[in-house]
C-alpha cells in the first residue's frame, strides 16, 4: 500500500509557523521567499505526480500479465486487487489534491498579484512620506528660526517698553509739575494785573494831587504877588513876609512830598512793568508749551517740547532744514533756549543718526556741538568739555585715512568744526569741516 504522508502539507497551503513581516521590505522579501519555494514544490509535486502515475500503470500491465498467466492463484490474485483498489483510490485522492493544488496555485497566484500591488501601493506611499518629512523637518527649521527671532524681537520689544513706561511716568511727573507751574503763572498774572489796576488808580490820584497842588501853589503865588503888592502901602510888611515864608516853606514841603510819592510810584510802575514782561515772557512759554486747544473753555494741552521739535531721553532735539555756517547755527540754537548737539553716549548717537536718515531733509552733513578751534587737535564740545577717548565716532577710511584730518585745500585756516555725514552705513560718522561751510545743524534743550 502506497505510503502518502509526504502529502500532509496539502491540508494547509500556508504555514502557520512562519514569521509575519514588519516592514515593508520584510514583507517583500518574505513575499519573494514564499513565491519561490511554492514554485518549487508546485515542480516537485508535478514530477511526483507523473512518476506515480506511470508507476501504477507500470503494475496494472503487470497485474493483468499475471493475471492472464495464472488464473488459478486466486487467493494471491485478491490481495493485489485490494491493492489495485487501493492504488486506485489514492490515484482519485492524488488528482483531487493535484486539482486542490492548482486551485491553491490560482489562489497563490492572485494573492501574490494583490501583494505586489499592495507593494507598489506602500512604496508610493513610502516616497511620499519620505518627502512629506523633508518638507516638514524644513517647515520645522524655518519655524525654529521665526521663533528664535521671534523671541529676540520679544525680548527687544520688552526692554523697549520698560523705557516707554519710564519714560511715561517722568511725563506724567512733569506734566503735574507743569499744571502747577501753569497755576502759578495764571494766579500770578491774575496777581499782577490787580496790582497795575492798583497802581494806575494810585497814580491817577497822585496826579490829581498833583494838580491840585499845582493850583495851590498858583494861588499862593498870587496872593504872595498880592501881598507884596500890598506891603509896600502897609505898615504891616513884616507880618505879610512872614506869612509868605511860612507859605513857601509850606509849598516846599508839598512838593517834596509830592516828588518823593512821584518817585515812588515810578519805581513800583517799574517793578510792575518787570513783573508784567516776567509774566508776559511765561505766558508766552505757556502759550508755546501748552497751547490753547478750546478758547471757550480756555483748556489747554501740553507737550514737553514745542513744535518742530523731537523729544529723545528727557531732551528736545532739533533738525534744521536750512543751511548756516556753523556759528550761525550755533546763534540760532542760542535763541531757542538750547546749544549745538552733544554726543555724550552711544544712544544719542543712534538716535541722532536714525532720526536725521528718517528726516531726509535734502543734505546728508549736519552741524554738531563739536570744535577745534581754540586749540589745534584739542576737541571740545560747546559746554566746555573735552572729548573722551572712550566715546568718539570720528569716520575711519581704510583707503583715504581717518577723521579728523583739517583738510586745508577749501579753507587754508583748516577745519576746526565737528559734524556728522548721515550718508555713512556706521556710527562712525563724526567728520571736520571749515566752519564756514553751510550745512543744516542739530539743536538740543532741556525740556
Amino acid at each position: 500500500m502506497v505510503n502518502l504522508r509526504w502529502l500532509r502539507w496539502t491540508n494547509s497551503p500556508t504555514s502557520s509557523s512562519m514569521p509575519v513581516p514588519q516592514s515593508k521590505q520584510e514583507q517583500e522579501a518574505a513575499s519573494s521567499c514564499f513565491r519561490s519555494k511554492r514554485s518549487h514544490q508546485n515542480v516537485r509535486l508535478l514530477v511526483g505526480l507523473l512518476v506515480l502515475c506511470l508507476s501504477l500503470l507500470v503494475v496494472c500491465v503487470a497485474l493483468s500479465i499475471l493475471y492472464n498467466t495464472e488464473p488459478n492463484s486466486r487467493p494471491g490474485w485478491r490481495s493485489l486487487l485490494l491493492d489495485y483498489h487501493n492504488i486506485s483510490e489514492n490515484y482519485l485522492i492524488l488528482t483531487k489534491a493535484n486539482a486542490n493544488l492548482r486551485s491553491d496555485k490560482e489562489t497563490l497566484k492572485e494573492h501574490s498579484a494583490q501583494l505586489e500591488e499592495q507593494s507598489k501601493v506602500l512604496n508610493r506611499t513610502s516616497a511620499e512620506l519620505m518627502s512629506d518629512n523633508l518638507a516638514w523637518s524644513s517647515k520645522s527649521t524655518k519655524l525654529m528660526e521665526k521663533i528664535v527671532n521671534l523671541t529676540s524681537t520679544n525680548s527687544q520689544l520688552t526692554q523697549e517698553v520698560e523705557r516707554l513706561v519710564r519714560n511715561k511716568f517722568q511725563l506724567e511727573e512733569e506734566k503735574r509739575n507743569m499744571s502747577q507751574t501753569i497755576r502759578h503763572l495764571v494766579d500770578s498774572n491774575a496777581q499782577r494785573e490787580e496790582e497795575q489796576q492798583q497802581l494806575s488808580e494810585i497814580s491817577l490820584l497822585l496826579r490829581d494831587e498833583l494838580s491840585q497842588l499845582k493850583e495851590k501853589n498858583r494861588q499862593l503865588s498870587e496872593i504872595n504877588n498880592r501881598y507884596e503888592g500890598e506891603a509896600k502901602k502897609r505898615t504891616d510888611c513884616e507880618k505879610v513876609s512872614q506869612s509868605n515864608t511860612v507859605l513857601q516853606e509850606h509849598n516846599q514841603n508839598l512838593q517834596s512830598t509830592l516828588m518823593a510819592q512821584r518817585q515812588k510810584a515810578v519805581e513800583r510802575e517799574e517793578q510792575m512793568a518787570a513783573q508784567i514782561n516776567s509774566t508776559r515772557e511765561a505766558l508766552n512759554s505757556l502759550n508755546l508749551y501748552c497751547p490753547v486747544v478750546n478758547h471757550k473753555t480756555k483748556e489747554r494741552l501740553c507737550r514737553t517740547c514745542q513744535e518742530g521739535w523731537q523729544l529723545f531721553d528727557s531732551k528736545c532735539y532739533y533738525f534744521s532744514s536750512r543751511m548756516l555756517a556753523w556759528g550761525s547755527s550755533r546763534a540760532w540754537c542760542q535763541t531757542q533756549g538750547g546749544d549745538l548737539l552733544i554726543v555724550n553716549n552711544e544712544d544719542k548717537q543712534n538716535f541722532v543718526l536714525e532720526t536725521s536718515r528718517a528726516l531726509d531733509q535734502g543734505n546728508t552733513r549736519l552741524w554738531i556741538g563739536l570744535t577745534d578751534a581754540e586749540e589745534e587737535g584739542n576737541w571740545l564740545w560747546v559746554d566746555g568739555r573735552s572729548v573722551t577717548s572712550g566715546l568718539q565716532y570720528w569716520l575711519s577710511r581704510p583707503e583715504s585715512g581717518s577723521e579728523p584730518d583739517d583738510w586745508k585745500l577749501n579753507d587754508p585756516l583748516g577745519e576746526d568744526c565737528g559734524h556728522i555725514d548721515i550718508n555713512e552705513e556706521t556710527k562712525m560718522s563724526w567728520m571736520d569741516a571749515s566752519c564756514k561751510t553751510l550745512y543744516q545743524w542739530i539743536c538740543e534743550k532741556t525740556v
